[in-house]
């Protein structure tokens, strides 16, 4: 795996500094916010923690995305932050938003959701952000027969990928309005037509959580230890990668 100049050198930096900032004061969050404000105004601070290195901050921002800081924020780095632990190196930010995926998941009420679940023993359940126009999104929903066939449970998410003001994300909308969601997606993914519909609908938070959890594109698979997979991945493939890694 080839990492990029960049990610080399916060590598680097993280194994070879691996003292942690001292603690977040009042004071230090508020010149953080302030001079990040200066970058962009409608950019809004979740939290701020000490990094694994002396004198650098994790700022979670509101899109889920994480910014390093100094400690008052005049300097800042965007990106992901790895240590490198013997031979091999680690993605400390992605173990970090994995654990947050993870308690975020278990959250989620299946009311919210479009299940497509097995007949007999469920053996794993994956969690897909879908877009009812997406061909691959299509594509992974016709084989779904396979998917359960393998225990796979797939818990379908919205992301309309061409935003909240879209004709997918009304469409998406009549889906999970539908008095049969299960049918409506089936219509939807094979270019039928789903009656207009409109309830109070959990689309729109799925979507920001999507965009949250580092999702780009459709399909997404996401695994109950709060892994991202981007992409589709057929019945088989995805059985074999589930009982190697999870």
């Amino acid at each position: 795996m080839r990492l990029s100049a960049y990610a080399l050198s916060l590598s680097l930096l993280a194994g070879s500094s691996f003292v942690q900032a001292a603690p977040v004061t009042e004071a230090m969050t508020q010149a953080i916010t302030k001079n990040l404000k200066v970058v962009n105004q409608s950019i809004q601070v979740r939290a701020i923690k000490p990094s694994p290195i002396d004198g650098l901050y994790e700022v979670e921002i509101d899109t889920g995305e994480i910014i390093f800081t100094s400690a008052t924020g005049d300097h800042f780095v965007l990106g992901k932050l790895f240590q490198i632990q013997g031979q091999r190196f680690v993605n400390l930010s992605e173990q970090r938003q994995k654990g947050e995926r993870a308690v975020t998941l278990k959250g989620l009420s299946k009311d919210d959701m479009v299940i497509f679940a097995p007949s007999g023993e469920t053996k794993a359940v994956v969690y897909a952000f879908t877009d009812v126009d997406c061909g691959y999104c299509q594509k992974l929903h016709n084989e779904m027969a396979e998917y359960n066939e393998a225990g796979i449970e797939i818990r379908y998410l919205a992301f309309p990928r061409a935003g909240l003001q879209s004709r997918t994300y009304q469409e998406m909308v009549s889906v999970w309005c539908a008095d049969d969601r299960k049918a409506a997606m089936t219509t939807a993914k094979s270019g039928g037509q789903v009656p207009l519909k409109d309830c109070a609908n959990p689309v729109a938070d799925q979507f920001a959580m999507g965009s949250a959890f580092g999702v780009t594109g459709t399909p997404a698979l996401v695994f109950e230890d709060g892994s991202l997979m981007p992409g589709y991945l057929p019945a088989a493939k995805l059985s074999a990668y589930l009982q190697e890694n999870m």
